[in-house]
């Protein structure tokens, strides 16, 4: 059942990444924090391209260490994942849950916090969404994903001013 589910949201992940993929036309983001995150992240992202050169299009788990959650697939789908999803929707950079100079450590707990979300979504998505008759129809397949609670936020359900610095300020990283 794992399995099945890491496969599914394997699958979910790459399409959103297809999805969210730029553009010619650039677009840049009103929030200047947004912006600084943004230039954090493109810069740990392209630290490991360079270091996995040659080896982008192997599975995963051949190129990095502790890949427990996108194993078969491509080594450089994982980092767009990471890049254009997962911290933009949760409004952080690569730095809240790796250790940037050991990306397999597992010292911030917030790896498992991010596999654990990955089970519960799909649960979610699998075994609630879709048992509601009056919702999930075989025309209409309601789905959720990270940023259906986080929406920018790494602690969702918190109120920005509950955030150091106040209402606008920097997500805690």
């Amino acid at each position: 059942m794992k399995k099945w589910i890491t496969a599914l949201f394997a699958l979910t992940a790459i399409v959103s990444l297809v999805a969210l993929t730029p553009s010619p036309v650039s677009t840049k983001s009103a929030d200047p924090r947004e912006d600084s995150l943004a230039a954090d992240r493109a810069k740990y992202t392209k630290m490991v391209k360079e270091a996995i050169a040659g080896k982008e299009k192997l599975p995963a788990e051949q190129v990095f260490k502790n890949i427990k959650l996108f194993k078969g697939q491509p080594a450089e789908a994982i980092l767009g994942i990471m890049e254009n999803r997962w911290s933009k929707t949760l409004g952080v950079s690569c730095s809240h849950c790796h250790n940037v100079n050991d990306w397999a450590s597992e010292e911030k707990h917030d790896h498992a916090i991010a596999r654990d979300m990955v089970a519960m979504v799909g649960k979610i998505n699998d075994d609630l969404l879709a048992t509601i008759p009056a919702y999930a129809t075989k025309e209409r397949k309601p789905r959720i994903g990270c940023s259906t609670c986080h929406r920018g936020e790494s602690h969702p359900g918190r109120p920005n001013t509950a955030r150091a610095g106040g209402p606008g300020a920097p997500p805690r990283n």
